[in-house]
């Protein structure tokens, strides 16, 4: 029961770190704030992109 409580936990937590990121751009897999894929918008896909 602890191990499934763990895992849990773990999942959501990797769940919130994604959504604070959304509609940023960061890397090419991205979703932008209107739902679609960064793509080429992404700042990994531009000169000096973080």
């Amino acid at each position: 029961m602890k191990k499934v409580f763990t895992v849990l936990l773990v999942l959501l937590s990797l769940g919130s770190v994604t959504q604070a990121y959304a509609g940023s751009c960061q890397h090419d897999s991205d979703t932008a704030a209107d739902g679609s894929r960064c793509g080429g918008r992404s700042a990994d896909s531009r000169p000096g992109g973080r």
